[in-house]
C-alpha cells in the first residue's frame, strides 16, 4: 500500500500576503555577517539626477551674477570714466610697412551725439576729431582716408567735422582723400568737400546741396476735429515762429514763415560756399545750378566735379599713396573701446555681425534717426 504513494515534495515557502490596512510593515531581514563577524557591505543604487540639476542651478546662478557685475562695470567704465573717452584703437586691414595710412568711418547721421551701453553708435564729431588727433601725433600716418557713408545730419555738427578736416590738413600737411560708400548726401558731402581727392563708389548717391528744416501743422485738426485752441503765451511777437498749432494762413504765421526761410537760404549760401571753397576749380561752370538740394549719382557728381574718381575703396588708397608718396604702407582703421565692447576687448564699430544682427542694428539706427529729427531744427541731411 505504501508502494504507490507519490513521492514527497520540498516544503514550498510560502507566498507573500497584501497587508491589511493599518498592518505594521514586516521586519526587515537579519543582516548576514561576514566571516569576519563584522556587518556584510550594504549596496543600493543612488539616484545622480538631482545632484545634476543641483549643479545646474548653481552653475546658472553664477552665470546670471556674474553677467550682472560685468553689466555695472560697463556702466561704471563708460559713466564713471573708468576708460578714456577720447582713446583711439587701431585695427590694422592691410600690413605693410612701418608707414601708416589712417581710415576714419563717418557712417549714419552726423549729430553730436552718443551711443548707450549696448549701442555701438559713436559721436561722429567726437570720433573724426580724435582720429584726426590721434593720426597728427603719429608720426608714421602719412595720409587719412575718411570713409563716408551717411545722409548727413546736424549743420553745427557738420560743420564742426568740417573745420577739423581743413584746420589739420593746413597744420600738417597731411593729404586726406574720401571714400563715398553708399550715401554721402547734404552733410556727409559737406564734410568731403575740403578734402584733398574725393572718389566715390559708382552706385554712390551724393549731393543734397540744400538745407530742410521739417515741421507740420495741427491747426486744422485741432480747430475741427478736438476743438482745441491754441494757448500759447509768449512775450515777442515772433517767439513762437513755426508753432505747430498757429494758423498758417494768418499774417502773424506768414511772417514768421519768412523770418525762417530767410535763414535757411543764409545756412545754403553757406553751404555753397563750403563747396566753392573745397572744390575750387574742379566744379564745372554750372555747378551752382545743381545745389537746389537735388540728388545726384557718382557719374553725375563726377561731370560736375563733385567728386575727382569713381572706383572702390583700393581707388582711395592708391589715391592716398599717390599723394603722400607712401610705396606699401599698413592700413590702419580707427575705432574707439567703449561700454561692454571694451570689456570684452571688441572695437565700438566692429564689422562682420551676422546677417541677422545686421538687420536688427540697421532698424535700431533707422528708429533713432527718425526720433531724432525734431520739428523745426535746420539740418543739412536728406532721408527719401
Amino acid at each position: 500500500m505504501t508502494d504507490n504513494l507519490p513521492p514527497s515534495q520540498p516544503p514550498q515557502p510560502p507566498r507573500p500576503q497584501a497587508p491589511w490596512p493599518g498592518a505594521m510593515p514586516p521586519p526587515p531581514p537579519p543582516v548576514q555577517m561576514a566571516h569576519s563577524g563584522s556587518p556584510a557591505p550594504q549596496y543600493r543604487l543612488t539616484r545622480t539626477k538631482s545632484s545634476f540639476w543641483k549643479v545646474a542651478g548653481i552653475l546658472m546662478l553664477v552665470g546670471v551674477v556674474g553677467f550682472n557685475l560685468l553689466i555695472f562695470a560697463g556702466m561704471f567704465g563708460a559713466v564713471g570714466g573708468g576708460a578714456d573717452r577720447h582713446a583711439i584703437s587701431e585695427q590694422t586691414r592691410e600690413s605693410g610697412s612701418t608707414d601708416k595710412i589712417a581710415v576714419i568711418a563717418v557712417e549714419g547721421v552726423i549729430l553730436e551725439s552718443e551711443g548707450s551701453l549696448f549701442s555701438p553708435s559713436q559721436n561722429p564729431v567726437e570720433l573724426v576729431r580724435d582720429g584726426l588727433n590721434h593720426a597728427r601725433g603719429d608720426a608714421n600716418v602719412k595720409a587719412v582716408i575718411l570713409e563716408v557713408n551717411s545722409p548727413g545730419g546736424g549743420i553745427t555738427a557738420s560743420d564742426l567735422i568740417h573745420h577739423e578736416i581743413v584746420e589739420f590738413r593746413k597744420e600738417t600737411k597731411i593729404p586726406v582723400v574720401v571714400y563715398m560708400k553708399d550715401l554721402a548726401a547734404s552733410g556727409g558731402y559737406y564734410i568731403a568737400a575740403p578734402c584733398d581727392v574725393i572718389v566715390a563708389n559708382r552706385t554712390t548717391l551724393t549731393g543734397s546741396i540744400g538745407v530742410i528744416m521739417q515741421g507740420f501743422n495741427l491747426h486744422g485738426t485741432l480747430t475741427e476735429i478736438l476743438k482745441g485752441r491754441d494757448a500759447t503765451i509768449k512775450a515777442g511777437e515772433n517767439k513762437d515762429m513755426g508753432n505747430m498749432f498757429s494758423d498758417p494762413d494768418s499774417e502773424e504765421t506768414r511772417a514768421s514763415r519768412k523770418l525762417l526761410q530767410q535763414l535757411v537760404d543764409e545756412m545754403h549760401a553757406q553751404f555753397k560756399q563750403v563747396v566753392k571753397e573745397g572744390r575750387g576749380t574742379h566744379l564745372k561752370p554750372d555747378w551752382e545750378k545743381h545745389c537746389d538740394g537735388r540728388i545726384l549719382s557718382a557719374k553725375q557728381a563726377l561731370e560736375l566735379g563733385f567728386v575727382d574718381k569713381i572706383g572702390y575703396f583700393d581707388t582711395a588708397v592708391a589715391e592716398a599713396k599717390r599723394l603722400s608718396g607712401a610705396t606699401d604702407p599698413t592700413i590702419v582703421e580707427y575705432g574707439r573701446l567703449g561700454g561692454l565692447a571694451a570689456l570684452f576687448g571688441a572695437r565700438a564699430n566692429t564689422k562682420g555681425a551676422s546677417a541677422e544682427e545686421a538687420v536688427a542694428d540697421a532698424v535700431a539706427k533707422r528708429m533713432e534717426e527718425r526720433l531724432k529729427l525734431y520739428p523745426g531744427k535746420p539740418m543739412a541731411l536728406w532721408i527719401p
